[in-house]
């Protein structure tokens, strides 16, 4: 059976950087560390992501590996 972690990560947009790629970098630095988006928290799309303010909460999940 699998058995996996979880973990909640907030992403703090940096004023005077683009938030699609504050968010886009971090999500590619979670993959790297084998997690994986499960939610997010919080009014998100390709229209609105430029107009997010403050910052927004992901739900990760990776896999446990068998000893």
């Amino acid at each position: 059976m699998k058995k996996f972690e979880y973990k909640i990560e907030y992403l703090k947009f940096e004023v005077g950087r683009d938030n699609e790629e504050q968010i886009l970098e971090s999500l590619n630095s979670f993959g790297q560390d084998g997690w994986r988006i499960v939610r997010q928290y919080g009014e998100i799309s390709m229209r609105s992501m430029s107009s997010l303010k403050g910052g927004i909460n992901f739900m990760l999940e990776r896999e446990l590996q068998s000893a």
